[in-house]
């Protein structure tokens, strides 16, 4: 509006002085009073973009001093017939960017008055042959100009509440889809969900119901206003049985609707969307009882979401404020539903992922502890036995006994170890802080084991995801697990190259091989049934271009490349 005003003024200026015959009256004062208002508005400018916030009450008084100056400025040049009649549109206009409906018909108004009170000082009254005598007055005229300032004051008033509104709608549709993220979880983002309804629609209690066709369990979160404060809200969570599933999710007349029940609660008028429908489908239907028992309200508005065959859920909001009577509010909550419904999926999803992954982890330990260590143990427990039920041995062959017994142990408290070490969490906060990790892995494996094994880092530290850096941990430690198992090799690297667009990590070692010779892909491998099948799993987790190198009797080269997808 600073640049507006100062662009209107100065070109109104630069006009009348191009064309002198303009204004015809007070032609010195009118000079005057508008180079006054351009060094007015310039310095309105300068200040406004020397300010890092501009208030309320400085927006209101520099409306006030627009709609003086423009009063003003229209009375000193030819009062109802100025050539600067075009200003007071622009107090308008202001008005309308500035608020709302209300605010630019004010406006609209107030200047309406301003002029007919200036038509009313040059038409009549004992000035109007001394000063106003050049004026050529016209009823029509005055009229037209009457109703050009109260239209453009309605039309911009509407076109300013819509707008307003609308871009209120995005910022709560924003704020509503902001807080579904996995860190939070389920129940984190459905409670920051229900706050942000809880203030956009200013309800006194918003309740979320969810319920997981897969576990067929339903949950509720509700959550209360217990005072107008942001944070008075109390929050409960409660799992539904099959009985309280069907009184919050009870087959209802649509997508979203509105309710007011009676007192009775028998026959109810419900407001519903329809697709592609904007007035809203007025019904009668009955409430369940057990539902309208559930607490106390005068209205309720409810939204449906979900996606078919994964979840559906429903939510309620209690006595909202700003959708009584409102079509537009009650699509605008479905609008903001379906939003929602894509990111409380992903959440639904990867918590799924992540309980999968646990038990298959789980289920891993067991076979691992079954394979190893279990099996380890009873043959140890029947060599005891067979060397204790000996009563004549050798002691050479006893003591060969008891050093294969010791192999096995040491062995199994390798495996032990090293299982330890997968299940055991890694602190890790960013890519950075790989290199650090991965050395220290290296240099456990080699203390361990006593195979010869190094660490290299180039070309700077990584920039990687946090997820994306724990799994190459991951991955190294497995590679390292197959090297002590199956390889027999000597000597291991470990290679961290970084550059400009990629990161690379190697891992080489002169055992035994894979079964296969050659270099061959992810894709080659899979078709193949070959080749590390942890490691090619949590490649493809992490989003990493695998190949592995193999010559039977001579080693193997595992590498995986990192594209600038997987960096932060």
């Amino acid at each position: 509006m600073a640049v507006g005003r100062a662009f209107l003024t100065v070109s109104g200026f630069v006009a009348i002085y191009l064309d002198p015959t303009e204004p015809a009256r007070l032609r010195e004062v009118t000079y005057a009073v508008l180079l006054a208002y351009a060094v007015y508005s310039l310095g309105v400018l300068a200040f406004v973009h020397g300010s890092a916030r501009v208030t309320l009450r400085y927006g209101q008084t520099l409306h006030a001093l627009d709609i003086l100056w423009t009063s003003a400025l229209t009375f000193v040049s030819e009062g109802p017939v100025s050539p600067f009649f075009l200003f007071f549109l622009f107090v308008v206009l202001a008005a309308a960017y500035r608020w709302g409906f209300r605010e630019t018909v004010a406006t609209a108004a107030i200047t309406v008055a301003i002029f007919l009170v200036e038509t009313a000082i040059a038409s009549v009254g004992p000035w109007n042959r001394r000063w106003f005598a050049s004026i050529d007055f016209e009823l029509n005229r005055t009229i037209l100009r009457v109703a050009y300032l109260l239209l453009t004051g309605f039309l911009l008033g509407y076109l300013a509440e819509e707008e307003k509104q609308s871009q209120a709608e995005i910022a709560a549709i924003a704020d509503a889809t902001r807080p579904p993220r996995v860190d939070l979880g389920l129940g984190g983002s459905v409670t920051a969900l229900a706050r942000g309804l809880l203030s956009t629609f200013d309800a006194k209690s918003v309740a979320v119901v969810i319920h997981e066709n897969e576990t067929r369990r339903a949950l509720l979160w509700e959550l209360q206003r217990l005072s107008d404060a942001a944070d008075s809200v109390r929050t409960r969570r409660l799992v539904l049985d099959p009985q309280q599933q069907n009184v919050w999710l009870f087959q209802d007349a649509g997508r979203a609707w509105h309710a007011a029940p009676d007192k009775d609660g028998r026959r109810t008028v419900v407001r519903v969307t329809e697709p592609d429908v904007w007035p809203l489908k007025r019904l009668s239907v009955e409430l369940p009882s057990a539902f309208l028992t559930t607490q106390s309200f005068r209205t309720v508005t409810a939204v449906n979401m979900g996606l078919v065959r994964e979840w559906q859920g429903r939510v309620y909001l209690f006595d909202a404020v700003h959708t009584d009577g409102s079509d537009r509010s009650l699509h605008f909550l479905e609008a903001l539903a379906e939003r929602v419904t894509p990111a409380l999926t992903n959440v639904f999803l990867l918590r799924r992922l992540r309980a999968r992954a646990g038990a298959a982890e789980r289920a891993r330990v067991a076979r691992e502890l079954h394979d190893g260590a279990i099996q380890a143990l009873f043959g140890i427990e029947m060599k005891i036995e067979a060397l204790r039920r000996a009563t004549e041995r050798d002691p050479a062959d006893l003591d060969a006994e008891l050093e294969a017994v010791q192999e096995v142990i040491r062995r199994e408290v390798l495996e032990l170890r090293d299982l330890m070490h997968a299940l055991r969490p890694i602190e890790l906060d960013g890519g950075d802080q790989l290199p650090d990790v991965l050395a220290s892995v290296v240099e456990r494996f080699r203390r361990d084991t006593g195979v010869s094994a190094r660490f290299v880092s180039s070309g700077g530290r990584p920039i990687l995801l946090p997820a994306t850096a724990l799994e190459v941990v991951r991955i190294v430690q497995e590679a390292l697990v197959n090297v002590r198992k199956h390889s027999r090799a000597r000597n291991v690297l470990v290679r961290l190259n970084r550059d400009d667009h990629a990161c690379t990590l190697i891992i080489e070692d002169d055992g035994c091989g894979f079964g296969f010779e050659g270099r061959l892909t992810a894709e080659e491998l899979d078709q193949g049934r070959i080749g590390p099948a942890i490691i090619k799993e949590r490649a493809r987790i992490a989003g990493a271009r695998l190949t592995v190198d193999s010559t039977p009797g001579e080693g193997a080269r595992v590498e995986l490349t990192f594209s600038e997808a997987a960096h932060g």
